[in-house]
C-alpha cells in the first residue's frame, strides 16, 4: 500500500471517528437541552421533518416537536423540565456517508418533590441522522420502553450476537 493510499485510509477512519463524536455530542446536547427547557436549542437538533416515534404515538415535524417541549400544560414542562437528567449509554454508532444511525439505551431520572431522584422511564432507542454542513441533525428517533413488546432493536440484537 502506497503512502498516499495509507494516508487516504487514515483520513477516512479519522472522519468516521470525528462523525461518531459529533453524533455523541448531538445526543448529549439533546438531553441537556430537554432537561433545561432550552426549546430552541432542542428543536435545532432535529431536521425540519424530524420524527419522534414513541410507544404512545408519534411527533412529526418541527411544529409538533416544538409543541411537545414548550407546551405550558404538557408533561415536559410540568413533570420533566428543570428536575430531570437524560442519560444515554451503550451507544452503537454507524456512519454511512452523509447519513448515520445510533442505537442505545436511555434513562430519564426525575427529582420528586421530596428531593429523591427516580427513574421516570428507560428505553431502547434508534436514532437516524443526516449530515448538515459540519454537523448532524436527527431525522428520526424510535424509542421503546425496556421490557415492552417492541424493545431490543434488530441492530442491537445482531451486534451482540455477532462474533467479537
Amino acid at each position: 500500500m502506497s503512502v498516499e493510499e495509507r494516508l487516504s485510509a487514515l483520513e477516512a477512519r479519522l472522519r468516521t471517528l470525528e462523525d461518531q463524536e459529533k453524533i455523541r455530542r448531538c445526543l448529549a446536547r439533546y438531553g441537556f437541552n430537554a432537561d433545561l427547557g432550552r426549546s430552541e436549542e432542542y428543536v435545532a437538533l432535529w431536521s425540519e421533518d424530524g420524527l419522534y416515534d414513541l410507544d404512545g404515538g408519534q411527533l412529526k415535524g418541527e411544529p409538533a416537536l416544538r409543541e411537545m417541549i414548550t407546551s405550558p400544560t404538557g408533561p415536559h414542562k410540568s413533570q420533566i423540565e428543570n428536575r430531570s437528567m437524560h442519560a444515554v449509554g451503550n451507544l452503537f454508532i454507524e456512519i454511512q456517508g452523509d447519513t448515520a444511525f445510533a442505537e442505545g439505551y436511555s434513562v430519564v431520572w426525575v427529582r420528586a418533590a421530596d428531593g429523591v431522584h427516580h427513574p421516570r422511564t428507560a428505553g431502547y432507542n434508534h436514532w437516524d441522522f443526516r449530515r448538515k454542513g459540519d454537523g448532524w441533525l436527527m431525522t428520526r428517533r424510535l424509542r421503546r420502553e425496556v421490557g415492552g413488546p417492541e424493545w431490543g432493536g434488530e441492530t442491537i440484537k445482531s451486534y451482540v450476537e455477532a462474533p467479537a
